[in-house]
C-alpha cells in the first residue's frame, strides 16, 4: 500500500513512513482517537511546522500527547489562571481545529502551544453552553423540567396514597377493621380500580 506526503509529495510503501519509532507512537496515537479528531489534528500538526523545516516526528508526538490529555479533561479552560471551564468533547475539539485551519491566513505559524486552540474551543463551548442554558431556562418556563406522569399513573398513585391512609388509620385504632374494609371498597369506586385490580 502506497503512501504520499501531503507536505513534500513524497511517495513510498506505508511502512516507510512508520520507520522510526516516533511515527508508529504517533500512528497509535491518531488511531486511538475519534475518527473526526483523528482527521482534525493531522492538518493540525501543520500549523506547527517551522518555515524552512519538516516538523520533527517526537515534536509531532509531544504535541499531540498534549492535546490529548486536554481532550481527555472533557472541559476547556481559556485561561488557567481564571479557572473558568466549559465541558468540550472532542467533536468541539474538532471542530476548534477545522476553525484554525480555515483562519490559517490569519494566524502566525509556526504555533508553539496550544493556546490559540484553546481560546477557539473555548469560544465555541462557551456558544453551546449559552444555547444549553437558554434552553434549561425555557424548558424550565414551560414547565417542561418537570417529571412528566401519564393520567393513569395519577391516579394509581392517588389510590395507593388513599389506600395508605386508610391503613394508618387503622393501625391508629381511627377505623375498625370493618370500617377500612369499606373505606377501601369507597376508594376502589372512587378511582375505579376493579375488585380484581385491587386484588
Amino acid at each position: 500500500m502506497r503512501a504520499t506526503c501531503p507536505d513534500c509529495g513524497a511517495q513510498a510503501h506505508l511502512s516507510a513512513f512508520l520507520v522510526e519509532e516516533d511515527a508508529k507512537r504517533l500512528a497509535i496515537l491518531l488511531a486511538e482517537m475519534q475518527p473526526e479528531l483523528g482527521r482534525a489534528v493531522i492538518g493540525y500538526l501543520g500549523l506547527f511546522k517551522p518555515a524552512k523545516t519538516a516538523l520533527r516526528m517526537a515534536r509531532a508526538v509531544k504535541i499531540v500527547q498534549e492535546l490529548v490529555a486536554l481532550v481527555e479533561t472533557g472541559t476547556v479552560c481559556k485561561d488557567e489562571r481564571s479557572g473558568v471551564r466549559r465541558p468540550a468533547s472532542a467533536a468541539t475539539w474538532a471542530a476548534g481545529i477545522e476553525t484554525m485551519l480555515q483562519q490559517r491566513s490569519s494566524i502566525t505559524l509556526p504555533l508553539e502551544t496550544h493556546n490559540y486552540l484553546r481560546t477557539v474551543v473555548y469560544g465555541l463551548a462557551d456558544k453551546a453552553d449559552a444555547v444549553a442554558e437558554r434552553q434549561r431556562e425555557s424548558d424550565a418556563r414551560a414547565g417542561r423540567h418537570l417529571p412528566t406522569e401519564t393520567a393513569a399513573e395519577r391516579k394509581e398513585s392517588k389510590y395507593e396514597n388513599h389506600l395508605a391512609w386508610i391503613q394508618q388509620m387503622e393501625s391508629i385504632g381511627h377505623f375498625t377493621s370493618e370500617q377500612a374494609a369499606q373505606e377501601r371498597g369507597q376508594a376502589r369506586k372512587r378511582f375505579g380500580v376493579s375488585d380484581d385490580d385491587a386484588a
